[in-house]
């Protein structure tokens, strides 16, 4: 009886989201948007067996997203973006670990969905458009460690926090900070991103 009330609430709470969201969509205007990132990472790596290794590498990542805008007021407005996310990361070989060995170096590629909420204000210190996201993205992965034959996939996670600013109609400069929990298969990754890189909005 109680798992039935839980998900009764659950789908009202749902009903609610998408009403909310086709009440907003009334009033948003909608745009493709593509953002181009590299960066420098660093990874942590746990196993059953080793203490903690440490990794440096890096990354390159793109997003495609549809960027709904909801008007808040003469100069801002809510952002809402479903959208895709790929990259590539490269990670060296951790250091020394405590039983003399190291955790090999790997490479991935991971894709999945992403959907990103945010604000966007046209005079925030800056006199140039500005805008603030947090977004999320399950990603699929296939990695292969270096110089072997060896492959695994494995499922991860990732949040991110983004800024972007303006530099003319279309283009603006992006930096983010993304986090991926990384479930694999000899061990747990979570690896942290500096980005930069370039959006454009068509």
């Amino acid at each position: 009886m109680q798992e039935r009330v839980g998900k009764m609430k659950n789908t009202k709470f749902a009903i609610l989201i998408a009403f909310l969201c086709i009440l907003g969509a009334g009033r948003a205007t909608a745009l493709p948007a593509l953002n181009f990132y590299a960066g420098f990472a660093n990874a942590w790596t746990s196993t059953s067996t080793t203490d903690m290794g440490h990794h440096y590498g890096w990354s390159l990542s793109a997003d495609a997203s549809w960027a709904f805008h909801i008007p808040l007021g003469d100069e801002t407005s809510m952002l809402i973006l479903p959208g895709l996310r790929g990259q590539f990361i490269d990670m060296a070989a951790s250091n020394w670990l405590s039983d003399g060995s190291r955790y090999r170096a790997w490479s991935a590629f991971g894709a999945g969905p992403e959907l990103g909420i945010g604000l966007n204000t046209d005079n925030f210190i800056l006199s140039r458009s500005q805008t603030f996201l947090v977004s999320a993205a399950v990603l699929g992965n296939v990695a292969n460690y270096t110089q072997t034959s060896l492959y695994n996939a494995y499922i991860s996670w990732l949040v991110r926090a983004s800024w972007e600013l303006e530099l003319s109609k279309g283009w603006a400069l992006s930096a983010a900070l993304p986090v991926e929990f990384a479930y694999r298969a000899d061990g747990q990754s979570i690896i942290s991103t500096i980005n930069i890189g370039v959006r454009y909005a068509f």
